[in-house]
């Protein structure tokens, strides 16, 4: 349920799709028509423990669009798994340095 204006992408607020589009975030899945990777979802997941802390890090998100992304997490963990392993290379060679825990 997205508009298009001048061929651009507008997402709708609440959104909860998971999308892969070509050419955004690598092609790895995204929470709607946002560029908040469902990795970075994940590892925020990770860190708070908490789907509301989680939203908290991400304020242009809801609860709903967090809890979507970790659904879709808990049915795609390879595809996920390898964006946030893809990162962490990137990072590594990039500067020298692990990943930050």
């Amino acid at each position: 349920m997205a508009r298009r204006i001048k061929d651009r992408q507008v997402g709708v607020p609440g959104d909860t799709t998971i999308r892969e589009t070509p050419g955004v975030c690598g092609g790895y899945p995204c929470v709607g028509y946002t560029r908040v990777a469902v990795r970075l979802i994940v590892e925020a997941f990770r860190d708070t423990g908490s789907l509301e802390r989680t939203q908290e890090l991400y304020p242009m998100l809801t609860l709903d669009q967090v809890r979507s992304a970790m659904e879709h997490y808990a049915a795609y963990p390879t595809r996920v798994d390898e964006d946030i392993e893809r990162n962490r290379r990137v990072w590594e060679e990039l500067t020298g340095q692990p990943w930050p825990a």
